[in-house]
Parts: C-alpha cells; sequence; structure tokens
C-alpha cells in the first residue's frame, strides 16, 4: 500500500477449520472461522444484527458470530461481549472477545464461515512472502483505485517483488483475479474450498432449455393431433362468421392459457421443491425465483414461447374451408408432414445427445473411482493435522500395539490433501517446473503402499534415511544443516526422475538429496488434475502433521475405538478427529457424482417428454389411416402387418435423428472430457447403447397406439363408407 500507489486497502483472509468453545463445551464445536484483520471492514459489505463490530477493540482477538451461530447457541441471551475460546489444531488455546453479530453470508461466496476474527497482531505482521525470514502463505484481498489496469498492476506488483526479494530464486509470484469471479471462475481452485463451477452452470442452462424446446415441440405435436377433435368446432365458428384471424387468436389465446396455468402450477411447486434441491446441492441458492427482475424475466420468456409455440398449430387449425373440415377431408401438405417430421428428428436427436452424453459421464465417474491409483487406499485412516508435540512417536509406537492395527506413520501429507507438504521451483534449462516435497516418516513408503520401481525404500528399522524436522526448519547450523540436506537420502517418482534426469546413488544436482529409490506414479490428487514431479522425504521427530494408520479388513470400527482412548490419554484436549482415506479420495469426485445423478435425471425426463411427443404424432398418423388400415385388415393384413406399417416410417426418422445426434454428442462429450487431465476415450459402445435404448423406447410408445389400431373391428372404422 506504501509502494503500490494503485492500492486502496488490502487485507489477508484465510478461512481455516477451528473448534470453538461458545457456552463451555468440554471439547467445543466444529466452525469454520474466517480469520482477517481489521481492514476487513473498509473492503467488505456485512449486515449487522448487534453490536458494534467495526470498532476494534485493542488487546483482544475480535470475533463477529453469525446470525445462524448466535440463535443456535446462544438462543435470545446476549452474545455480544461474551468470551469464547478457540482450541486450535496447534498451539494453546486463545480466548476470543464477541463484538458483533452479522449476517450469514452468502452462499454464492467462496469466503464461507460461521465466524469472523480480526485479529490485531495480524495488523502489525508486516512480513512479506520471501521478503523477510518469516513466510505468511495466505490470500492477499487487495482494494485497487477505479480504472486500474490489472494486467499491468501484477506486472508492477511482480517486478516490485523481485527487487525486494533477499532470496537467490524467486519461486512465487502474485497472481490477481476479479471477487466476482472467483467463486464460478477460480483461478486457484486447488486452495479454494468452497467454489462453483461456472461449466456446470453453463451445461444445465442448455439442458434446460432442451427440455423447453421438447415440451414445446409436445405442445404442437400435441395440438396439432386434436385436428379431428377441433376441426367440426373451428368449422361451425367459420360457418358462423368467424374470420381466420379469430380462430388464430383463439388457439393463441388457448397456448397462453395453457402455459400461464403450467407457470402458475410451478409457482406452487417452486417453493416446495427447492428445498430438496438445496439439500441435494449442499447449500441453500441465493438468486430466488421471486426476485423481481428475475419474475419479470421468467414471465417474459413464458410469453414470448407461449406465443411462438402456439402460433403453428393456430395457423395449422384455422387453415381448412369448413365444407372440407364438416366433411372429416382434412388435407395434409407436404410442408406440414416435412415440419411434423422435423420436429419428430429434432426431439429424439436431443433426447439421444442426452443418453450419449449421460452415458459417456458414467464411463468417466467410474473410470476416476476405479482407476488404480498407485497406492492402497483400502482400510487406511487419517487422523487429522495436530500439533504432536514430542510425544508424537510415542503415540505412533502405542497406536501400532492395538490389535488390527498394521502400521502408522506420522506425515504432513495424506491422499487428497494436495501434491506435496511444500514445493520448489527448480530450473530445467530454459524450462522451469515446480517440484512437489511430500515429507513423512520412514514407514509412509510402506503403509501407502508405494510400488517400488528400482533401488530401495526408506530403512523403517533406523533413522539412518531420516532428517529431523529442526534440520529442515533452520534448527541446527547452516553448515551442518547443509550437509545433512545435501546427503538426505530420498525417493522419486517415475515421472520425477525421468523429468529431471535423477541417477540412484547420485546427487540430485537440481535440488538437495541423494535418490535411493524410484517408486511408481500415484495420483495425490484427483484425476482432474496432471500427476506432479514429486519427491518424497524421510522426516524424524515430526512435531505438526497427521497419523496415518493401517488396519486389518474388519477390524476398524475396534481400532478407532482403541485410538480414540489412546489419543485422549495423550491430548485431553485436543478433538479426535479422522477419516477413511477411501472417503476423502471419494469425495474429490462428489460434483462428478451429482453431475452424473442430474444427467441420468435429466435424460429419463428428456425421453419421457419425447415419447409423449411421439404418442401424439402417432395417434395423428393412426387417425389419418384409420379406414386405410382397415381395409388392410379386410383385405387379409395381420396385426404385425398393421403395426409393421405404422412403426416402419417413425422408426426412419428416429434413425435420423442418431444419426444427427452423434456427432453432437461426440463433438460435445470431447470438449467436456478436456477438463479432465485423464479420461476416457469416447467409447463406441455408448452410441451403440443410446442408438438401441432409442429405438426401443420408441417401439414401445408407438406400439401403444398402432397395436391398438391393429386390433379394431374394421367394420367400425368402414362404417362411413
Amino acid at each position: 500500500k506504501r509502494d503500490l500507489p494503485e492500492i486502496e486497502e488490502y487485507c489477508r483472509i484465510s478461512v481455516i477449520n477451528s473448534r470453538l468453545k461458545l457456552t463451555g463445551e468440554e471439547e467445543g464445536i466444529s466452525m469454520k472461522v474466517l480469520r482477517a484483520e481489521p481492514t476487513f471492514w473498509n473492503m467488505f459489505d456485512a449486515k449487522v444484527l448487534e453490536g458494534n463490530p467495526h470498532k476494534f477493540i485493542k488487546g483482544y482477538t475480535n470475533i463477529i458470530i453469525s446470525e445462524r451461530v448466535s440463535k443456535q447457541y446462544f438462543k435470545g441471551k446476549a452474545a455480544v461481549g461474551k468470551v469464547i475460546v478457540d482450541v486450535p489444531e496447534f498451539g494453546d488455546p486463545e480466548k476470543y472477545l464477541v463484538t458483533g453479530v452479522i449476517g450469514n453470508l452468502p452462499q454464492n461466496s467462496h469466503l464461507q464461515a460461521d465466524v469472523v476474527s480480526l485479529s490485531e497482531h495480524r495488523a502489525q505482521d508486516n512480513r512479506i512472502p520471501g521478503i523477510n525470514e518469516g513466510y505468511t502463505f495466505e490470500p492477499q484481498y487487495v482494494l485497487v483505485k477505479p480504472g486500474t489496469n490489472i494486467k499491468a498492476f501484477t506486472k508492477k506488483t511482480n517486478q516490485w517483488y523481485s527487487a525486494n526479494y533477499k532470496g537467490k530464486v524467486i519461486d512465487y509470484l502474485f497472481k490477481f483475479q476479479p471477487l466476482k469471479d472467483v467463486y464460478l471462475k477460480s483461478d486457484f481452485p486447488a486452495v479454494q474450498e468452497v467454489h462453483g463451477s461456472i461449466r456446470n452452470v453453463y451445461i444445465f442452462g442448455v439442458i434446460a432449455a432442451l427440455l423447453l424446446i421438447i415440451a414445446c415441440i409436445n405442445f404442437i405435436n400435441l395440438t396439432v393431433s386434436r385436428i379431428f377433435t377441433r376441426a367440426r368446432e373451428t368449422g361451425v365458428r367459420k360457418v358462423l362468421g368467424a374470420g381466420t384471424a379469430q380462430i388464430i387468436i383463439r388457439f393463441l389465446a388457448e397456448s397462453v392459457l395453457f402455459f400461464t396455468i403450467s407457470f402458475g402450477i410451478a409457482m406452487v411447486l417452486y417453493p416446495i421443491l427447492i428445498r430438496y434441491v438445496e439439500t441435494y446441492l449442499g447449500h441453500s441458492l441465493v438468486i430466488n425465483l421471486f426476485n423481481g427482475i428475475f419474475l419479470t424475466v421468467a414471465v417474459a420468456v413464458i410469453a414470448i414461447v407461449s406465443l411462438l409455440t402456439g402460433l403453428y398449430p393456430a395457423w395449422y387449425l384455422s387453415k381448412p374451408k369448413p365444407t372440407v373440415i364438416l366433411k372429416d377431408k382434412i388435407p395434409t401438405s407436404g410442408v406440414s408432414n416435412l415440419l411434423k417430421q422435423g420436429l419428430i428428428v429434432g426431439q429424439f436427436a436431443i433426447s439421444a445427445t442426452i443418453i450419449i452424453a449421460t452415458l459417456v459421464v458414467r464411463y468417466q465417474v467410474n473410470f476416476m473411482t476405479k482407476r488404480d491409483l498407485g497406492f492402497d487406499k483400502s482400510n487406511l485412516v487419517n487422523i487429522d493435522f495436530t500439533d504432536w508435540g514430542k510425544t508424537g512417536g510415542d503415540f505412533k509406537n502405542a497406536v501400532k500395539q492395538i490389535p488390527g492395527v498394521t502400521g502408522a506413520s506420522i506425515t504432513n501429507w495424506y491422499p487428497s490433501s494436495g501434491s506435496g507438504s511444500m514445493s520448489r521451483g527448480v530450473n530445467l534449462g530454459k524450462n522451469k517446473v515446480t517440484l512437489y516435497f511430500i515429507q513423512g516418516d520412514a514407514d509412509l513408503s510402506y503403509i501407502m503402499g508405494f510400488k517400488l520401481q528400482k533401488g530401495r525404500l526408506f530403512n523403517q528399522t533406523s533413522n539412518a534415511d531420516a532428517i529431523s524436522q529442526d534440520s529442515l526448519m533452520g534448527g541446527v547450523t547452516d553448515l551442518e544443516t547443509k550437509r545433512l540436506i545435501n546427503n538426505q537420502p530420498i525417493l522419486a517418482t517415475e515421472y520425477t526422475a525421468k523429468l529431471i534426469g535423477l541417477k540412484l546413488n547420485s546427487p540430485a544436482g537440481k535440488f538437495e538429496g541423494i535418490p535411493i529409490g524410484v517408486v511408481s506414479d500415484f495420483y495425490s490428487e484427483s484425476l482432474h488434475n496432471k500427476i506432479k514431479p514429486t519427491v518424497i522425504q524421510a522426516i524424524k521427530d515430526q512435531r505438526y502433521g497427521a497419523i496415518l494408520i493401517k488396519t486389518l479388513p474388519g477390524s476398524g470400527k475396534h481400532v478407532l475405538e482403541a485410538v480414540n482412548k489412546l489419543y485422549k490419554s495423550y491430548y485431553p484436549a485436543r478433538p479426535f478427529k479422522y477419516n477413511w482415506v477411501s472417503d476423502l479420495i471419494d469425495r474429490q469426485y462428489r460434483t462428478d457424482f451429482k453431475l452424473q445423478q442430474l444427467f441420468t435425471c435429466f435424460s429419463l425426463l428428456i425421453i419421457f417428454l419425447a415419447c409423449i411427443g411421439l404418442f401424439g404424432v402417432v395417434a395423428f398418423a393412426t387417425e389419418q389411416r384409420i379406414k386405410e388400415i382397415g381395409i388392410r385388415k379386410v383385405l387379409g393384413a395381420s396385426v404385425q402387418d398393421i403395426v409393421t406399417l405404422i412403426s416402419v416410417d417413425f422408426i426412419k426418422l428416429i434413425l435420423v435423428a442418431f444419426i444427427v445426434a452423434s456427432p453432437i454428442a461426440w463433438y460435445a462429450m470431447n470438449i467436456w472430457l478436456q477438463n479432465y487431465a485423464y479420461h476416457v476415450n469416447i467409447p463406441i459402445g455408448a452410441f451403440g447403447l443410446a442408438g438401441i435404448s432409442i429405438v426401443a423406447l420408441a417401439l414401445i410408445t408407438i406400439s401403444f397406439k398402432s397395436v391398438r389400431a391393429a386390433f379394431t373391428n374394421p367394420a367400425e372404422s368402414l362404417r362411413a363408407e
């Protein structure tokens, strides 16, 4: 702010998981805390309900609770002025002073938290990443002056950073993104827990439009199929003096009425069903249907769509002359037949596209969940990050003595937590790559089941391959530290060894350490991301991190009970939090699972609507050919002959629809799959299965009316002849 005149204000903000003792609970309540500094109020808006949180009370960490927390835990009692205790994962408990209550933070924000904490010492902390000895890895929120060129500002900021950097190599650069884009278009999704997906918004927007198109086609087909029911009414009206324009206006009015009634029903169902949608999504929706602008747009769209949809049926039903209508001899022109055929092809092309897309999504999800990850995730439990102090090694050894436990490892990395514990830039000629380091004790490779390709793994029986955490943190003399790190045994993945050209038992050269083994590549993150170059270091006497515990199949419940009891004896003031690693990995694909379920739901709905439309057209065609069917039956045609006669023309249209849909679906899903670093090739089987499904459903739909027509007594259909 001092050196860059473009900056009006700044604030460092991070959202952390913490455990707060609000009303004296023994372990506290797990909550998300938005940790910031007093400049927060100069940059962000929040509706203040109680207190005066804008005024920072010195000497305390000020905490502002949300309306939800106030109602749930204070229940009418005054929260402002209360002192609550934070039991952090690391360090000693800290007291917070409640200075206010604010409205719940909006759900369409990536800054999701139950409470906001503002710390005075954070405001006094002027360390800049990489410039001083202390490192502060946190998102920086910057309020810039209006009209600031962000591209030029970014370049200027990094030049300032480079000029003030005290190290030899600059590993980090500042990147900026407009706040309004962060939730849906995040540039940093790997470190942002809460975010939406603009891609999914577009996908479901297109599906909603396709649903509406199919519904409109159905309305046209079903209305036209009732021409014989409405024909005499139209003829009588024309005889009594009604003009073509009046007939068209009448049918348009009916169309608008149908859409208005449907819209009214939707308005009633919306507040009921939206709760289930929000439960499914896992959060509430901020934009409400009853918002003035949104509602106005919806009404306008409904009015336009209803008029456009009703225009063709109105024109078609008003066209025949009264004498023709009253004689039941309504001609069908080539243009109207072509339009009906086009509508059928359009409907089923959309249906086939969605079915193919649904199958491809399913194949991709199965591919991600069943792919070999390069390690064994089964029966592996993770105890969350905490401060083990000096007793971590004793606790781990005690855990290993529990019946059902086959091994344990203290580590500051676990699957799904990221590419590594830390990263470092490595120059490869003109190119620079980011190398990721996984740090754990010598047991980690065995617990994870990493597959050794050459060399050896770390020695489990001694600490000869491990370096102390003090060495990495600068706890020994500089010369001693350099010697230890340069000679530290390390493991590398196949991809890393090939990329950097590592040789076993030779100094790494590009970075510190001596490679003693190469393990198969493994996926430390989801398959959305490419494998990163990764090095594994053995650390002894780790004071911070998680612990991975390998159990025998079927012993999980017993082991967790025993570990919980042991944990309480070692760390009575800390909450026991754990997750099965398989669950952590599955959570990475939660959005993909939901996408698959929603695609399946929409495809069933679209097929159902398409079949309704086809039923209407078949009914119309059958009604037109009822006398022909009667004559054919008199001449000896079988039920199968009649069904084939009616079905064959429609099946041809369905096949044309499938041919049209296939390249569209292939192109669209090819683009969608590019969002995954590792994905399936679009299987031919998806097209075959979609084609068979479409034809089978069409045949079933057609058979309802065609079989009935085939069984009709010809005497009834020929009575008028």
